[in-house]
């Protein structure tokens, strides 16, 4: 039988997490076929039994044992398992790993979507007492494929995984590419092999491969030992004799890679002593392969000193040890006459501010030693700003719940004073240390302290249809900080709860985040849920109509464009997208009036004398309550509309260059398609036509997917979770 994936998994004393680790397989949410293959390695506790368990209890998957009749380590195993295997593709999974559920269903479609040699996922580790840790930066994960010499690419990652791929079976046997066998770091050859003959490659963003920190593995024991020196060794060798690259840059990024791990091997996996003699032998072996490559020019001083100044090319040893010495002390930079100076001058002009730092640090460590307050809970709002979810739940509290102490983080004056907190003042950070409960609406900076008593409850900012965070590759955002990421992950770690507004949005928020799905607490919007409250609140909208000068009998659009990515950091940003509001207007009957709500990220405010721009201190609820129709493009804010049944449009005339910038789930737009439209005589048309040609089937059936139509009351439900957790 011919399976779509065949996972190929070699065991070797995995008592501890094998089952973890087969459960993540076949609890997948893809629906192909898909067999798994286990190679024993000759364990010596229980694996054995435990993996013959798990095939008799999961008799209905397809599940194959075989033994090696001698121990010789994970490449033999490897190898042996693709010559066994059916699948299509092949994937490769360590005994002590684990896989995010949705791992095969996306990679198998992009592999077939895009006809690629293989695909890769990102990837995290995983610790037993802190959970998923984010640390990757690769920049090749920014792209949705690499194709031809871009491949190589690869060669640029901080860590050489074969493990977080999907591989065509047939690139691996066509290439005759297999795993070195009967040593330690069997998968460096296979590595920089796959990377040198693939054609394409396709680019999953989500960190879906888990990968376990685990003390007892093959690479963490043994360090008395030359096992690790000499199997290193072994793999540079086999690795470099058949080096051939298409890119003039692979021969330097793969050498700084084999350097850098020949200097941390040495010192961490062997015994004193062996640093020195393995760097000689292994610049002997990449030096008689090729010493004139190309080396770029702006690189960290640690490689500028070992291949702009050719230490490396050059076989000088003891400088290199001497520049890794300075590294390892924090003084490299020193070296540089011009910067030490610099340095020196601004750390005497910085003296007194220094100073002043550490006191306020001590006190603010003061704060952090006091017990926690069960009363206590604090907004830190949607970047400080009173305003989405943030306000409407805060408000919600203050009006209902007079037993706790209450506070907003802002500036905004319509917070009262007893509640509020300027932010990052040494009022925030004595109540952000005491706090029990902390909401927050966006990213919360990493030099806030989480407290193990607390409980972080992020509201985020609406069910996404544009692709967020993992989900998206993040051209440009990312090009400019590729940390972003890496940093954005460890905020996501310290979330305790993330909220959200419908199931759809649930699904899309634990994808995008690489969050626990159990975690997200799909309660719905209390910003939604103050639109129902205020449906049929007609004294209020009319006050609201008169604070912006709308007459009566006045039908209103709401336009809400969304901010985009292709305009970050652009001196000259692309307006094309934005909506002719003079030309739809002059084309649309007088009783209409057109509300321009830019985002709050675009940084644009567009002046057209027939429309109306509301003040800043209008909520864009009060906006969406009085609304007769909504014009947006990949905003969330046609969800929250949806609640209170207001009808709308997505105007999208740059679909393929955001699609490029960032993306949209493919899902929702198939089911949005109905309201899209190009250009602006189509969208009068919709307008002039609607009470006739509106698809309303297609929006009750969008309504159904993806907004809060649930009769629950989110506040009730979402103070109801708060007093739990403040009484726990």
């Amino acid at each position: 039988m011919q399976y779509d994936i065949s996972v190929i998994i070699p065991t070797y004393n995995a008592e501890r997490y094998i089952v973890e680790c087969l459960d993540s397989v076949i609890n997948q949410s893809f629906r192909g076929t898909v067999e798994i293959i286990l190679i024993d390695d000759c364990s010596t506790d229980q694996t054995h039994q435990i993996i013959e368990d798990y095939k008799l209890n999961h008799s209905e998957f397809p599940i194959a044992i075989l033994y090696q009749e001698k121990n010789m380590r994970q490449g033999t195993a490897r190898n042996r398992g693709v010559r066994e295997s059916k699948g299509k593709y092949i994937f490769f999974l360590d005994s002590d790993d684990f896989l995010d559920l949705n791992a095969f269903e996306k990679m198998f479609t992009k592999a077939e979507e895009g006809s690629c040699d293989f695909v890769l996922c990102d990837w995290a580790y995983y610790y037993q007492e802190k959970g998923i840790v984010y640390v990757n930066n690769d920049l090749f994960l920014f792209k949705d494929y690499l194709i031809g010499e871009e491949c190589e690419d690869l060669y640029q990652a901080v860590t050489y995984f074969s493990v977080n791929k999907l591989y065509s079976k047939e690139f691996l046997v066509n290439n005759n590419i297999k795993y070195g066998e009967g040593y330690i770091y069997e998968d460096f050859e296979f590595y920089v092999k796959v990377a040198q003959c693939a054609k394409k490659i396709g680019i999953i963003q989500n960190p879906f491969y888990r990968v376990r920190v685990n003390d007892f593995s093959t690479t963490k024991t043994e360090s008395k030992s030359l096992i690790h020196i000499e199997s290193y060794l072994k793999a540079v060798t086999q690795s470099i004799s058949a080096f051939n690259p298409r890119s003039e840059q692979s021969y330097y990024h793969l050498y700084k890679h084999l350097v850098q791990k020949t200097l941390y091997y040495a010192k961490a996996r062997a015994p004193f002593g062996h640093k020195k003699k393995t760097l000689q032998k292994v610049l002997n072996i990449v030096n008689k392969q090729n010493t004139d490559y190309f080396v770029p020019k702006n690189i960290i001083a640690f490689n500028h000193f070992l291949f702009r100044r050719k230490y490396v090319q050059n076989g000088k040893v003891n400088h290199i040890l001497v520049v890794d010495y300075l590294q390892s002390k924090g003084k490299l930079t020193s070296l540089f006459k011009f910067a030490q100076k610099a340095k020196q001058k601004i750390l005497k002009s910085k003296l007194v501010e220094s100073q002043r730092r550490k006191r306020r640090a001590k006190k603010i460590d003061g704060y952090f030693k006091r017990p926690v307050d069960p009363k206590t809970v604090l907004f830190l709002g949607f970047d400080y700003r009173y305003i989405g979810n943030s306000k409407y739940f805060f408000d919600y509290l203050a009006e209902t719940a007079q037993d706790l102490e209450l506070y907003f983080v802002t500036k905004n004056k319509n917070v009262p004073k007893k509640y509020r907190v300027t932010p990052r003042s040494m009022k925030f950070w004595e109540v952000l240390s005491k706090a029990k409960v902390v909401f927050a609406e966006s990213w919360i900076p990493l030099d806030f302290r989480k407290r193990e008593e607390t409980n972080w409850i992020q509201f985020w900012h609406g069910t996404p249809f544009k692709k967020l965070f993992f989900d998206s590759h993040e051209r440009y955002i990312s090009l400019y900080n590729r940390n972003h990421k890496r940093q954005k992950r460890k905020d996501i770690s310290r979330w305790d709860y993330l909220l959200a507004d419908s199931i759809a949005g649930q699904e899309k928020l634990a994808s995008s985040f690489a969050y626990e799905e159990s975690n997200i607490l799909n309660l719905g919007y209390p910003r939604v849920q103050w639109l129902k409250d205020n449906q049929n609140n007609e004294q209020l909208k009319q006050s609201i109509r008169d604070k912006l000068g709308i007459q009566d009998g006045q039908k209103v659009i709401l336009y809400v464009p969304t901010w985009r990515d292709y305009n970050y950091k652009q001196r000259n940003p692309k307006l094309s997208y934005l909506l002719n509001l003079n030309y739809v207007s002059e084309n649309i009957p007088e009783d209409y009036v057109i509300l321009n709500k830019n985002h709050s990220m675009g940084n644009f405010r567009l002046n057209h004398p027939s429309i109306i721009t509301p003040s800043d201190d209008i909520e864009v609820q009060q906006l969406i309550l009085i609304s007769d129709f909504i014009i947006s493009d990949f905003s969330s804010i046609i969800f929250d509309g949806m609640a209170i049944n207001i009808p709308f449009y997505l105007y999208i005339n740059d679909f393929d260059l955001y699609e490029k910038a960032r993306g949209v789930y493919a899902d929702m737009y198939e089911n949005l398609k109905p309201f899209c439209i190009d250009n602006e005589d189509e969208l009068i048309e919709g307008i002039l036509s609607f009470e006739k040609d509106y698809p309303v089937k297609s929006y009750e059936k969008t309504k159904i997917l993806y907004s809060n139509i649930n009769e629950n009351n989110s506040n009730q439900d979402l103070k109801a979770k708060v007093d739990l957790l403040l009484s726990e």
